[in-house]
């Protein structure tokens, strides 16, 4: 992929961050059909936000795992997490970037 694009895209989809929620949603959705180019919203719960903000989630597994059982316990509390998986050249394993945090839009 040419590295203008991505840099015209990550632009977008920081333009779209300012506007909030919805209009990111619609950001991500135009781009996600490029599999190099995959943002992702995910729910989380209120304490899956507040151990994401301390540092207690070693990996995006842990943090995904987590997650998903507070959920099942507790619902959802409007809080939204903007991800992008992009792949380490190194030794072929996708990296999770969490690039912005949503709450009560």
């Amino acid at each position: 992929m040419y590295m203008w694009l991505e840099e015209d895209v990550q632009e977008e989809i920081d333009l779209a961050k300012l506007q909030g929620l919805e209009a990111t949603r619609k950001a991500i959705n135009t781009w996600n059909h490029n599999e190099s180019l995959n943002w992702q919203l995910m729910e989380i719960s209120n304490a899956t936000a507040n151990k994401l903000l301390q540092g207690d989630f070693k990996t995006f597994k842990e943090l995904e795992e987590f997650s998903r059982r507070d959920i099942d316990d507790t619902g959802f509390n409007n809080i939204e997490i903007l991800y992008r998986e992009i792949k380490d050249t190194s030794n072929d394993k996708l990296i999770c970037i969490i690039e912005t945090l949503f709450i009560d839009e």
